[in-house]
């Protein structure tokens, strides 16, 4: 009997995604209630919600796979929805439907399409296509490519709840079009569009010189109920533009002037008559930017929150800063009554002056504003189009009427991937740093994973990248976010040198070659495909990722990479070279080349892992060599054999070779020992690292068993530490370890919202909650739960989203009894380690039944001493007790 259960369904990764452009999507399952090990499954595809003629029906498949699960069926259609369920089990369950709105599934042409406004313009253009639909639809949807940001509209009314399309590209390699399922049926209707210039027309947007267009391109696909297909095409005949728009001047980077006096109201309807003096004109012909026209496949920009003020302060006559509570990225709404022509100014900061207006010195000299002119007819509503800011507080000027919390709204906005952690302890620094690093990943997720999100820059920096994603993925659900954001550096390798970029897309910052410690290009793939068994994405860049690793060989002198700008940025003041770039951010005590050099072996070990999983036999030998005589000059160049330590003996020059595993033994543990020394009794439990480093001497720290003093480094509250930061008021994680809050060299670069800083709470769930891939069988097919148990933290609790289900450790500690318990999704197994925190041993009770040795292994590990059995789905709750005799049977 068919019953319908709490089933998760994912087509592509994504939950009901828009715009597939895939002839054969592929499928996931899970769920947090069905335990029991899958025996088959079966898919039904359908085009109408009551399944009568499926499209598809895999029938009952003998199979334990649940994830990316290929189409078998007919051909799909272009700009239709499909729906689906999955039913597995021997109770025969059934998931709830779920949906797929299809791209553009045929190969069209897009060049001849693109149209636009004429002139170099600060302003929005609006677009105006009126549409005669000859018959009753059955479905019908728009395609919009266009390097510029623009918002839709059809008969009025907006189709999406997405913001700031398209997502940002290397324009003259790839263009990104979105999908919009339209509403449609036979008659008149218009299709709208308002058109600002995003990242596209940047320099127009701040100095009014450079490139001036605004162009897109539109398709629509109509198919009617009797079958006929129609497909419906932009051009400067059949469309309309007016340059008589309200967003007078919009720069994602200096915000949005927004005049009200000049909306055209019902532009977008079929009512609408263009008047001439509005400057309605036929649509200009325009070029394509020449990048090739690729689907947005990934969850795109939404207003994912809303939050209230917490606290408004009058600052004088008609001025009010607004405090949020939480540094966040996005925008706000306001309502406001006035006059018209009455101009109120909105001013974003992340810090205040003790008069309570805004403090803007961390903007590096940049005054972002937002003006909105009010048109004088009752209450007006603001809400930016074409920007977005990184702010906790707000100064508004030129109110005429007191400013209350009601009129006065926080939208917090970014790409709308799902949240997929938790993580809870009895230590509320801890929780506060989670919620912290949380917050600072969310506000640099648009499209592509950004730096900050509130001053002139806002770009994806592969050396931050290549230590943050794991963290990231422990925590948003990601993988075709960057799926994409691969493509963007792969659009910035050069085509015979194979250099890339230190940013992608490639702009304004960064220089080519990049950095060799951008090894995110590896990094990213490489864990993508741990945490979903995701292998397409190392297929599109392993050759790319070969031609990135041989490029820094050919710019190595006898296996040593003779360049690096960055190394371990941003490290703290006492230790950096003053008169380096980023404001002093080079670290003066642990070398750049030895840093790229060490990330260069890293990635031949990670080529090697790719290789290994797409059968690249012929490349594992060779990359294998290629790690081995990189590890061998590494060491005879910055191993200090006589004195036990690398280089100058810094934190990171120290922990990164541990974190590599370069050294066992002996020397391995000379080594770990001068870390110690430098992080307890020299440094007293302090950093000396930057944006690369951190990272690895907490996490070294923990896999060598050093597990207090880990802690000791996650917790500490006096400067340098993440605590100061929380206990300095930070809500985000700054770009520095100082806390800069006045115009002087480091405020140049000092943002209070980056997110390389939060790359260290991986160590949250990873170690503390012990949940961990297992590379043999990724997606947490198999998942290793191993946590670590410090002194002076006694409980936790650590969940993450997998594609089966929840994954889960709780811990609890008494004086004499430690319980623990763990949930293993539908479909998995878990290698599961109990740690033995007492020198005498452990007895355990299971579900609350004895287990005797048989039913665990005693393994000591660098880590410490755990009881390991192999366990199934389900939840397991475990009692660990001191042993009273080291013979006790129960061990």
């Amino acid at each position: 009997m068919k019953k319908e259960a709490d089933i998760r369904c994912l087509c592509e990764l994504m939950e009901n995604p828009v715009g597939i452009d895939l002839t054969a999507p592929r499928f996931s399952w899970g769920s947090d209630v069905i335990f029991e090990k899958q025996k088959g499954y079966r898919i039904v595809v359908s085009d109408t919600k009551e399944f009568i003629l499926p499209v598809w029906d895999s029938g009952y498949v003998e199979s334990e796979e649940n994830n990316l699960i290929r189409y078998d069926g007919e051909r799909l259609k272009s700009g239709t929805r499909y729906y689906y369920v999955e039913i597995f089990g021997k109770q025969q369950y059934v998931s709830p439907v779920f949906t797929f709105f299809t791209g553009i599934l045929e190969n069209r042409e897009w060049d001849e399409y693109f149209i636009g406004g004429a002139g170099v313009k600060y302003h929005s253009f609006l677009i105006r296509w009126p549409l005669y639909l000859k018959d009753h639809v059955k479905t019908a949807a728009a395609f919009v490519a266009s390097p510029n940001y623009y918002q839709l509209t059809f008969d009025g009314n907006a189709v999406r709840d997405t913001k700031l399309n398209n997502a940002f590209t290397e324009y003259t390699k790839t263009l990104l079009y979105e999908t919009y399922p339209l509403p449609a049926d036979k008659g008149e209707h218009v299709l709208g569009i308002e058109m600002g210039n995003g990242w596209y027309a940047m320099e127009m947007g701040e100095r009014g010189a450079a490139k001036g267009e605004h162009v897109l391109a539109i398709q629509i696909r109509i198919e009617y109920w009797d079958g006929t297909v129609e497909w419906l095409t932009s051009n400067c005949d059949n469309c309309f533009c007016s340059s008589f728009a309200p967003a007078v001047q919009n720069s994602i980077y200096r915000g949005e002037t927004h005049d009200a006096r000049l909306k055209q109201e019902g532009f977008d309807t079929a009512e609408f008559t263009m008047d001439e003096g509005k400057r309605w004109e036929k649509a200009f012909w325009q070029d394509s930017p020449g990048g090739k026209v690729r689907a947005q496949m990934m969850e795109p920009i939404r207003i994912v929150e809303e939050l209230r003020p917490v606290t408004i302060w009058q600052c004088g006559d008609g001025i009010y800063t607004v405090d949020f509570g939480q540094n966040f990225a996005g925008w706000i709404r306001l309502l406001a009554c006035g006059r018209v022509g009455q101009e109120i100014t909105m001013r974003y900061a992340e810090l205040l002056n003790e008069d309570h207006t805004i403090n803007d010195s961390f903007l590096n000299g940049l005054h972002v504003t937002d003006k909105f002119i009010l048109k004088g007819s009752g209450t007006e509503v603001f809400e930016p189009k074409f920007t977005y800011h990184g702010f906790r507080y707000v100064q508004i000027e030129g109110l005429e009427t007191r400013l209350s919390e009601e009129h006065i709204m926080g939208c917090v906005v970014h790409s709308s991937v799902k949240k997929i952690s938790d993580f809870r302890t009895d230590h509320e620094l801890l929780n506060r740093f989670y919620q912290c690093m949380m917050w600072t990943e969310r506000s640099n997720l648009y499209g592509m994973p950004t730096d900050c999100p509130q001053r002139s820059e806002r770009v994806g920096w592969l050396n931050d990248m290549t230590v943050r994603n794991e963290c990231a993925l422990y925590n948003y659900r990601l993988p075709m976010l960057y799926r994409k954001w691969t493509g963007d550096i792969r659009d910035t390798q050069g085509k015979v040198t194979g250099a890339i970029s230190d940013t992608a897309p490639f702009f304004r910052m960064g220089q080519k070659p990049a950095d060799p410690v951008s090894s995110s290009f590896l990094l990213v793939p490489w864990n993508v495909y741990c945490f979903y068994g995701e292998k397409k994405i190392l297929e599109e860049n392993y050759d790319s990722c070969k031609r990135w690793a041989a490029y820094i060989d050919r710019h190595s002198d006898n296996y040593i990479v003779r360049y690096s700008p960055m190394g371990d940025w941003a490290s703290p003041s006492k230790w950096f070279d003053r008169g380096s770039i980023g404001a002093g951010a080079v670290s003066a005590i642990t070398p750049t080349v030895f840093m790229a050099t060490g990330y260069q072996y890293y990635n031949y070990i990670l080529l090697g892992k790719m290789a290994g999983v797409l059968g690249k036999q012929e490349d594992i030998d060779i990359f294998k060599e290629k790690a081995q005589k990189i590890k061998e000059a590494f060491l005879a160049k910055f191993y200090q054999e006589k004195e036990g330590y690398f280089c100058k003996n810094s934190q990171a020059c120290n922990a990164f070779p541990l974190y590599l595993g370069m050294l066992d033994g002996k020397e391995k543990a000379v080594v770990l020992e001068h870390l110690w020394t430098d992080v307890v009794e020299t440094n007293r439990y302090h950093l000396t690292t930057g944006n690369l480093g951190s990272k690895y001497v907490v996490e070294v720290l923990f896999q060598n068993g050093l597990i207090d003093e880990a802690y000791g480094l996650l917790t500490q509250t006096s400067y340098p530490s993440w605590g100061y930061m929380l206990e300095n008021g930070a809500t985000t994680l700054w770009e520095r370890w100082e806390k800069v809050d006045s115009y002087h060299g480091k405020s140049r670069m000092a943002s209070h919202n980056h997110a390389m800083s939060g790359a260290v709470a991986v160590c949250f769930h990873k170690y503390l909650a012990g949940l961990r891939i297992d590379e043999e069988q990724p997606g947490f097919k198999n998942i290793i739960v191993r946590p670590l148990i410090p002194k002076g933290l006694n409980y936790v609790k650590g969940s993450i989203e997998t594609v089966s289900g929840e994954a889960s450790c709780e811990w609890k500690i008494t004086e004499k009894k430690l319980e623990i318990t763990v949930q293993i999704p539908f479909n998995c197994t878990a290698d599961l380690y109990l740690p033995v925190i007492w020198e005498k041993g452990a007895s355990v009770i299971c579900n609350g039944q004895e287990s005797f040795k048989e039913a665990f292994c005693d393994r000591v590990l660098p880590e410490g001493r755990f009881l390991y059995q192999r366990t199934g789905a389900g939840t397991w709750s475990f009692e660990l007790k001191e042993n009273g005799d080291e013979n006790d049977e129960n061990t």
